[in-house]
């Protein structure tokens, strides 16, 4: 069965405010992360086709957006991740305009099998479950489940200005409401893997691109904008 969002705390609430410059001038702006609501489910698709699929390492690599059947499965994808309340999104103060968004998910020990057909996809999820298969947090950490992720994006105005960082922050008290003691994402890129090590995470387990690419063709990434793949954890107390 998986996990299923309690009805505490009411959707939407706002988990983290945090004060940052705006996207056309060094005045700093109140932001809030909040949860997703289902009436902008389309405007987030939306926002990940134009902040994610072409921008994200192994997205970027595999051309997704140039495949018609592997963009429609990710689109798929993204879905179902809305499906279980768990997304969150970054507005500022003032204004409903989509400045990012973090894909979460609660994760347990339970399989979760996704009918997959696009080889693009395939390859990228294949590479994504050898870092899970290869470093068991539940058994590390002693848990039972954890707040993962499938995806950061931030709209490109407002990159440069930490944003991603504060959105990682904000995991903290969203995890605490619902009694998550981890929190835990293979991230792909320099960026966002620096963005984590500012927000407290630690790396738990690490492969080169090089490395994946020695393991066969669906883990070859030949060209990748990024050195490696982190598997990266914080503890919430």
């Amino acid at each position: 069965m998986g996990w299923t969002r309690p009805e505490k705390p009411a959707i939407p609430t706002v988990y983290y405010t945090f004060r940052a410059k705006d996207a056309d001038s060094d005045q700093l702006v109140t932001y809030r992360v909040e949860d997703l609501t289902e009436d902008r489910y389309d405007d987030m698709i939306q926002h990940y086709k134009e902040n994610f699929v072409d921008d994200e390492p192994f997205c970027e690599n595999r051309k997704v957006s140039s495949h018609e059947d592997a963009l429609k499965e990710i689109v798929m994808f993204w879905y179902w991740c809305f499906s279980q309340q768990t997304t969150i999104v970054c507005y500022k103060e003032g204004s409903d305009e989509i400045v990012g968004a973090n894909l979460l998910h609660v994760k347990t020990p339970e399989k979760e099998e996704w009918p997959l057909h696009s080889k693009q996809i395939s390859d990228i999820v294949a590479t994504n479950e050898y870092m899970t298969d290869n470093c068991d947090l539940f058994e590390k950490f002693g848990v039972d489940k954890y707040l993962t992720a499938y995806g950061l994006a931030i709209k490109q105005r407002y990159r440069g200005r930490g944003i991603a960082t504060e959105m990682l922050k904000a995991r903290v008290p969203m995890c605490k409401a619902f009694g998550l003691k981890l929190t835990a994402t293979n991230f792909t890129a320099p960026g966002s893997q620096q963005a984590a090590v500012k927000a407290g995470f630690i790396t738990d387990f690490e492969v080169t691109y090089d490395d994946f690419a020695k393991m066969g063709p669906k883990y070859a990434f030949p060209g990748i904008n990024s050195k490696s793949l982190k598997l990266m954890s914080l503890k919430i107390d």
